[in-house]
C-alpha cells in the first residue's frame, strides 16, 4: 500500500537545495554591498580631491592634514609647485582606509596663472 506524499530523502533534497541558494544569495548581496561601499568611498574621495583644487585654482588656501566625509576618514596632501614665474601647479592627493583592499589613493593635478608682480611701485 503506497501514500501520496514526499519520502523523507525527498524533503531532505529539497530542504539543502533550498539551504544553497539561501547561501549564494547572501554571499551575492554582501558582495554587493561591499562593493557599494567601497565606490561609494571611492567616489567621495574624488569628489574631495576635485573640490580642493577647485577651492586652489580660485585663489583661496587650502590646508591637508585629515576630513571626515560621509563616515570616512580621508587624508589629505597638497603639494604646490612654481612651474614659471606666472604659473603654479598643484597636486591633491586624498588618501582613505578601505577595509578590504587596504589603503586607497586618488590624485589630481592642476595649474592657475598668478599674476605677475612688479618690481617697482607704479609700474
Amino acid at each position: 500500500m503506497r501514500e501520496d506524499g514526499f519520502t523523507y530523502i525527498e524533503s531532505l533534497l529539497s530542504l539543502v537545495l533550498f539551504a544553497i541558494f539561501v547561501l549564494v544569495i547572501q554571499a551575492t548581496l554582501y558582495t554587493t554591498m561591499r562593493e557599494r561601499a567601497e565606490r561609494t568611498a571611492e567616489t567621495q574621495g574624488q569628489l574631495l580631491a576635485c573640490s580642493l583644487l577647485e577651492q586652489w585654482k580660485a585663489g583661496h588656501t587650502i590646508d591637508a592634514g585629515e576630513r571626515e566625509n560621509g563616515g570616512k576618514r580621508y587624508r589629505i596632501r597638497i603639494t604646490p609647485v612654481r612651474v614659471t614665474e606666472m604659473v603654479e601647479k598643484c597636486e591633491v592627493q586624498v588618501l582613505w582606509e578601505s577595509e578590504w583592499t587596504g589603503e586607497r589613493r586618488i590624485g589630481f593635478t592642476g595649474y592657475r596663472f598668478t599674476p605677475a608682480v612688479s618690481a617697482t611701485p607704479g609700474e
